[in-house]
């Protein structure tokens, strides 16, 4: 049986292949979205920049709970 928390280090690099997956295809809509919205017609700066806010705002608190909860599992766990 091997142990949840094992002494053994990670020697997985920071940028792997899901990574250019989720940033580079699975957020290309995303990407798409936030161009159109400066570049298409009709364009409005203001609603623009009110929608890039909402955009990092909602990511940030996305991750920001992640971290949190990762956190309380680390700590209740490990």
């Amino acid at each position: 049986m091997v142990p949840l928390a094992s002494s053994v280090p990670h020697t997985l690099p920071f940028v792997g292949p899901g990574t250019y997956l989720i940033f580079g295809i699975v957020l290309a809509p995303v990407y798409l979205m936030l161009v159109a919205w400066f570049l298409g017609e009709p364009s409005d700066r203001q609603s623009a920049l009110l929608g890039v806010g909402y955009v990092a705002g909602l990511t940030t608190a996305i991750w920001g709970g992640l971290f949190v909860v990762t956190m309380i599992i680390d700590f209740a766990f490990f």
